[in-house]
């Protein structure tokens, strides 16, 4: 399983200790638990499910594909993954306008969701100042929200990824004495997931062809390169991994590339039998925001990490020694890291004995927590079904066309001139969404008549006017 669907796995098992609880999977689901029920969906089986519950949580483009969805009673929305940030580095290959109509895509659907949410889970703290701010985008930052809550914690959790609560189980070897090439007293190095385009896995290559004499029996194993999803496009970056790698005369004797992801259950057996993981990213603004839950797993597995510097679990390895972190596209620093690794063995296993210690504070039940407490008394955001006032677009006019109030205070908050209205206090304010672009011909029209009257649209047009026939010599 990938990402999304081992995260909604492992909140559905929490939150099922405690309520009735049903993970809808689309297509026909090949797994089943004991502890909550596997539903495979359509719009049909959809319209069905949503009555039936008290919250659904949602992710993504589902409520524009499936409206139904947002008909919940208590609308939870996952933000763990920044997707239209990852976005950008797949749309690197298209044409600009491509890229820019598939951008603003992401940005709709995402505003959209994000007005109808009653509650927003995220992974991190850097995470929720970045949703923060689209929040208060999408005007749901606002007096009803911040009146019932000034920090917005009953509108935006951080809920991080976790893992199990148990330890991993060592089973049969996947890769020593088992791959050619790959033998029993190897030194094992992991790239625990695909290969996207915003990580860099060339450094990683390119650091081992460097160490192939000082450390012979050194073995990176790639897994997979892609999605076990196929509706998940094929990534450049993998590719350019696999060429790389072939022009060092790497591939099979120090790189090794799998095909076929390795089953979520037999995951932890992986992570028992290699000595490093690594998970090297480019720099970025997907990389500040980013929450690598490959990194995780090298925790929960003893693993000692090897990351690059720039998100949030890179800052945790430096702080609690978990490993070693490089400067981006740092090939010497990843060089000496893993040479480091591979002949300090019993540093090694006491930075492992700590990755295992820090695994605990996101063990999945601590990390559902915020979740599992509002499922326990579920609310509906303060600002829904509440009237939005926006203000109308601006005059054109630089002055007001009647002049500053006489006696206006001339200072204000923070030094700051007040706004200034004509006689009668401030203009109406319009129930609408903003309007995105300039206002046509009417609009300015009907804002001067709501405004002032006739006298009004009078006043404006005629000033319109000046400013378009030129004055006579």
């Amino acid at each position: 399983m990938a990402g999304p669907s081992i995260r909604n796995w492992e909140l559905a098992r929490v939150l099922s200790t405690r309520n009735r609880v049903t993970l809808a999977a689309p297509g026909e689901p090949r797994r089943r638990s004991d502890a909550f029920e596997v539903r495979g969906y359509d719009a049909e089986v959809l319209a069905q499910l949503v009555p039936q519950h008290d919250v659904v949580q949602t992710y993504g483009g589902l409520v524009e594909r499936y409206p139904v969805l947002a008909e919940a009673r208590h609308l939870v929305v996952d933000l763990y993954d920044p997707y239209p940030l990852e976005n950008l580095h797949l749309y690197e290959a298209s044409y600009p306008e491509v890229g820019l109509r598939l951008n603003a895509k992401d940005r709709e659907v995402l505003t959209r969701l994000m007005q109808r949410g009653d509650l927003f889970l995220c992974a991190s703290d850097r995470q929720r100042d970045f949703w923060t701010g689209w929040l208060a985008a999408a005007g749901r930052i606002n007096p009803y929200t911040h009146r019932a809550d000034p920090a917005l914690r009953s509108l935006l959790r951080v809920v991080p990824f976790g893992v199990p609560a148990e330890p991993p189980q060592r089973g049969a070897p996947r890769f020593k004495g088992i791959e050619p090439g790959v033998a029993a007293d190897d030194f094992l190095v992991l790239w625990g997931g695909g290969i996207w385009n915003w990580f860099d896995p060339l450094t990683l290559i390119r650091a081992a062809g460097k160490l192939r004499d000082r450390l012979p029996k050194l073995r990176v194993v790639f897994p997979a390169l892609g999605s076990p999803s196929p509706a998940s496009p094929p990534m450049v970056m993998a590719a350019e991994a696999r060429q790389v790698a072939a022009e060092l005369a790497l591939t099979g004797s120090v790189v090794f590339f799998g095909d076929q992801w390795v089953p979520y259950s037999d995951r932890g057996s992986m992570l028992l039998e290699a000595d490093v993981g690594v998970s090297l990213h480019r720099e970025g603004v997907e990389t500040r925001y980013s929450f690598r839950t490959r990194v995780l797993d090298y925790l929960w597995g003893g693993l000692p990490v090897i990351t690059t510097e720039g998100d949030s679990l890179a800052d945790l390895v430096r702080s609690e020694s978990l490993g070693a972190v490089v400067p981006y596209e740092g090939v010497d620093a990843v060089a000496d890291a893993l040479h480091w690794m591979a002949t300090h063995r019993w540093r090694r296993l006491r930075c492992g004995r700590r990755c295992r210690a820090a695994a605990i504070r996101f063990q999945w039940p601590s990390a559902a927590r915020p979740l599992l407490a509002y499922c326990e008394a579920p609310s509906t955001a303060p600002d829904q079904g509440q009237p939005m006032p926006m203000l109308t677009w601006p005059h054109d006019d630089p002055e007001p066309p009647h002049g500053p109030v006489p006696d206006a205070p001339t200072s204000g908050v923070n030094g700051l001139q007040p706004a200034t209205f004509p006689p009668g206090g401030p203009g109406p304010i319009a129930l609408a969404q903003p309007r995105v672009g300039k206002p046509s011909v009417l609009d300015r029209i009907g804002n001067a008549y709501r405004d002032g009257g006739l006298h009004e649209v009078a006043h404006r047009g005629a000033g319109a006017l000046r400013r378009l026939v030129p004055p006579q010599q």
